[in-house]
């Protein structure tokens, strides 16, 4: 009987070592081998929705003493106004030029005021010219703009003066494209209105058993490296960056996590009505939604980010793939070290 207790004894002592001991399975070093994520929305109400994706271009031709200098395209529109007014904003760009037409056309007694503006800016010169004989038709998904001639303001001995001399002369027309959302389905937004985002190239995860870590992702030929505080509960896994000196980033990371014999999953889900819903007010997604898509108002159920990230502790990260689109940040920023962060043109 002695001995059954002796060895019952011994076996609680490493019994209690051993989980004592245990090693929190994050803790290692995790190397990215696959990145993908996207922006969704869901409606209860099959309709057309506009995405961006457009047919057309407005022109726009620089001309000096008769002889045309350059030409530009312009196919980003915006259209906004109230009250009997409507303002049209044109604009494009590449990697030598950006090119902005706007109208100014107001109603009632504010009429002359109106006014159409052509601005180009290169490499090496800016240019403004001036106009206020615009025509223009706007149906409910096109715009045309008849031909408009606007003439180079300068200053001369502080006064103004129009030069005729040098012209520019604008017109065409951009037809926006539809696309049909089925009800109650996962709709993978896509299109002009959201650009590609390069993902990192190599994203390396490392947790040490003392609640701390490092992220250290490379991206566009640079690398950031941050120190974090970090927690997991039995499904999730949460940091902040380490202050530094006096400074403090207090902006919480969080993800699910799954481990198996393939690796670590991260994922993340981000619900972004309610992230503009609080910024605006209730009722803010659904009018973002309206004024950018044409969703009818009341049918959006949902709108969201999510994202996964795979690591593995043996493989060397790899090229990843990144669905998430985001044209010159429309829809705010993603960074796998920060986060979200909305637009601030959404709080309304």
């Amino acid at each position: 009987m002695k001995k059954i207790i002796f060895y019952f004894l011994i076996f609680m002592i490493f019994a209690c070592e051993d989980k004592e001991d245990a090693v929190n399975p994050l803790v290692g070093q995790w190397n990215m081998t696959d990145f993908t994520s996207g922006i969704y929305m869901r409606l209860n109400k099959t309709q057309e929705i506009y995405m961006g994706d457009t047919e057309g271009s407005i022109q726009a031709k620089t001309i000096s003493n008769g002889i045309t200098t350059d030409t530009y395209n312009l196919t980003d529109v915006d259209i906004y106004g109230g009250d009997g007014d409507t303002f049209i904003d044109v604009y494009g760009y590449d990697n030598n030029y950006s090119a902005y037409y706007s109208i100014s056309d107001y109603g009632g007694s504010l009429s002359s005021y109106d006014q159409s503006n052509f601005s180009v800016g290169t490499q090496n010169s800016n240019a403004e010219y001036y106009g206020i004989n615009f025509d223009y038709s706007i149906s409910t998904n096109s715009l045309k703009i008849f031909p408009d001639t606007l003439y180079r303001k300068l200053y001369i001995n502080g006064n103004e003066v129009w030069d005729s001399t040098r012209y520019a002369i604008v017109e065409g027309a951009i037809e926006q494209m539809s696309t049909m959302v089925q009800a109650d389905q996962d709709f993978l937004m896509a299109g002009d209105m959201f650009g590609t985002i390069e993902s990192p190239d190599d994203l390396t995860l490392i947790l040490d058993d003392d609640g701390t870590g490092r992220i250290i992702e490379s991206m566009w030929g640079q690398t950031e490296e941050i120190e974090i505080k970090w927690e997991a509960t039995d499904s999730t896994l949460s940091w902040s960056e380490e202050c530094n000196d006096d400074e403090c980033d207090d902006e919480l990371a969080y993800f699910t996590f799954e481990i198996s014999s393939s690796g670590l999953l991260l994922s993340n889900y981000q619900d972004m009505c309610e992230l503009y819903d609080q910024m605006g007010g209730a009722g803010t997604c659904d009018l973002i939604m309206n004024d950018e898509f044409g969703v009818e108002m009341g049918t959006l159920e949902a709108f969201w980010m999510e994202m996964n990230v795979s690591f593995s502790e043996n493989q060397a990260a790899k090229k990843s793939i990144n669905k998430i689109h985001n044209k010159r940040s429309k829809w705010g920023n993603y960074s796998f070290m920060n986060g979200y962060t909305p637009p601030k043109k959404f709080n309304r």
